[in-house]
């Protein structure tokens, strides 16, 4: 394959390629943007009401665990700056396989987090617009959903109109995010803040919810999905003029700016709230996080107050609640639509996706298909809190990948160029994955057992895409075999979620279910495996394994369903993290060399 070639083998020297015109600042820019969108306006107050003062610590270490994957994150990026580069980086060192399964579950996370945002405006908007909320249900009426609708095909055509364009555009709304937490910030502070408060001199004191709370809220709140957002600069890798160099300096610096205003947002919110006129007791956190404030947390705040210069800021508030979830939308219709680029590119679906606009240089098939899903979710989920927990733990599903790719890179190429390094990589590589790992346990057995369906559906797309070919499975077969393995993986579901297995008691029931639905993950590698012997079903086999011990764990844990579990608090945290690195330490292993990996290391990066 020349560099002048997709990884699929077609020629791309007469194709039109992307415009490179973004700096270290668009990148800054793109990362705050994803960062500062809803989840300030909403979680500070979710996060008070489940941990209470201690809700400052959840920031702190969400943060620093987030770091933790940035800085392998800003390596592959400046190894690879390709654009929807989330979608591909483990393609390189474990196959295919393996990296579909992850840049799946990536690509729901994306999609829905862009059906979060827009969800998230209207939801504000019917403080003005109440005919957009139906008080009585809690969720959108269908005028709600058509407005939602209607901002994400607007932002589609913005993303289409090409990334000059939107970095105009990107600035300007950053501007404004970045400005208003902190206006929020310094007013209440100086016009009505109780230091006491903050400090936990309350009934209940710092954490009278508990210390676990801390890390068990984090996905519920909206903590973890407050810091997803860093990836954004990261999908526009390709678009930059030295993304090597860029890409990590405005990333990493976008992380570390986000963690200082959230921690202050948090102790601002903490500090500045009127128990009297809430109508809460003083300390009661968990009744004021279901009161009132719960629609418009900072505009209650700061009207509560009374002062003319805070009614002023609730105004503002308001129109922000518009523009910064907006920000947000309009990067995320972008990075959905990169990430099937990216697939489209190294062959995992159909090239009829990674087509690039001849007027404006930008991937709008990508684009529209990627617009066209996030309508889609809108109506099984018209609330934000319903569709951000899915959001957030099936996006750190996809995060698993950057530690393993980093290392398996390092033993299979060493000699690449690598514009960034991070420091005692053999530690942080490891911990990037467990931090993922322990984040996706925390969101308990609720969420995990979905998104280990969510990653398993996933299988038959790429069987019925251009890769049955790279596996000599004929296109009956592969019809076949994903007919049976989505009605296997449906019934078994379906057993757990209609109680069929209810009658067998909570222990027997699960042990039934998790063996079937192991087995039909297990069968279908076996099957695949004797069938073609290719590497990539061994390269993915870890993917198996992670999701077997992940289910069993989750269940038995503290944060199952069992009335008394049989790992308690806080072993079973420390069972999952060994675990977790046994596994990590399993798919570094059957890392191989792949073709498209080689072909770099013998005639450097492909173009695009």
């Amino acid at each position: 394959m020349s560099s002048g070639q997709n990884p699929d083998g077609s020629n791309q020297s007469n194709q039109p390629r992307l415009r490179r015109s973004l700096t270290a600042a668009d990148y800054f820019m793109l990362s705050i943007t994803g960062m500062i969108g809803s989840a300030w306006l909403f979680t500070p107050l979710g996060a008070a009401g489940m941990m209470g003062p201690a809700a400052i610590l959840s920031w702190v270490i969400a943060g620093l665990f987030f770091i933790f994957m940035v800085f392998p994150f800003a390596e592959l990026g400046g190894l690879f700056p390709f654009s929807g580069s989330l979608a591909r980086y483990n393609h390189y060192s474990h196959g295919t396989l393996s990296n579909y399964l992850l840049a799946w579950t990536y690509t729901l996370g994306a999609i829905t987090t862009l059906s979060s945002e827009a969800i998230a405006i209207v939801e504000y908007a019917s403080d003005y617009v109440p005919q957009f909320w139906n008080s009585s249900l809690g969720v959108l009426t269908p005028l709600g959903i058509l407005v939602a609708a209607g901002l994400i095909v607007l932002f589609f055509f913005v993303q289409v109109i090409g990334v000059n364009v939107y970095g105009w555009f990107n600035r300007v709304i950053t501007a404004w995010k970045f400005i208003m937490p902190i206006l929020t910030i310094m007013l209440l502070m100086a016009l009505y803040m109780h230091w006491s408060y903050v400090a936990g001199k309350l009934p209940g004191g710092f954490a009278p919810y508990g210390y676990a709370a801390i890390f068990t809220g984090m996905i519920t709140t909206g903590v973890v999905y407050a810091y997803e957002g860093f990836r954004q600069g990261l999908e526009y890798a390709g678009e930059g003029r030295n993304p090597q160099r860029d890409v990590p300096m405005g990333t990493i610096l976008a992380v570390v700016v986000t963690i200082a205003i959230y921690v202050l947002l948090q102790v601002t919110f903490l500090g500045a709230v009127n128990w009297s006129k809430a109508g809460v007791s003083p300390g009661d956190w968990q009744a004021l996080a279901s009161g009132d404030w719960q629609a418009h947390p900072f505009v209650s705040e700061a009207m509560a107050v009374g002062v003319p210069v805070l009614m002023g800021l609730a105004i503002l508030l308001l129109v922000d609640a518009a523009v910064s979830p907006a920000g947000t939308l309009a990067v995320y219709v972008g990075t959905s639509g990169r990430n099937l680029y990216g697939m489209a590119r190294v062959g995992y679906i159909p090239k009829f996706f990674a087509q690039i606009h001849q007027k404006f240089q930008t991937p709008w098939i990508a684009l529209l298909t990627t617009a066209v899903l996030a309508l889609a979710f809108l109506a099984p989920f018209p609330t934000w809190y319903a569709i951000m927990s899915y959001s957030a733990v099936v996006t750190v599903y996809g995060y698993l990948e950057v530690g393993i790719t980093n290392h398996a890179l390092r033993r299979l190429a060493p000699e690449l160029r690598r514009a960034y390094k991070p420091w005692a990589w053999q530690v942080v590589y490891p911990l990037s994955f467990i931090v993922a790992s322990l984040l996706i346990y925390w969101s308990s057995w609720s969420y995990v057992n979905p998104i280990i369906i969510s990653a398993a559906v996933g299988l038959p797309l790429l069987m019925l895409g251009p890769y049955r070919r790279e596996l000599g499975i004929p296109v009956p077969e592969s019809i076949a075999f994903s007919a049976a393995y989505w009605a296997a993986i449906g019934l078994i579901a379906a057993s757990w979620y209609l109680g069929w297995l209810g009658g067998l008691g909570p222990m027997v029931s699960f042990a039934v279910y998790w063996t079937m639905m192991s087995a039909a993950q297990a069968a279908a590698f076996a099957y695949l495996w004797l069938r073609t012997g290719h590497p990539d079903i061994k390269g993915a086999s870890w993917i198996v394994v992670y999701n077997v011990l992940l289910g069993i764990v989750s269940y038995v844990g503290s944060l199952g369903p069992l009335s008394t579990p049989l790992v308690s608090y806080p072993w079973d945290y420390l069972l999952w993290a060994v675990l977790s690195l046994a596994v990590y330490f399993v798919a570094v292993r059957v890392a191989y060399l792949t073709k498209d990996l080689k072909q770099i290391k013998e005639s450097g990066l492909p173009m695009e």
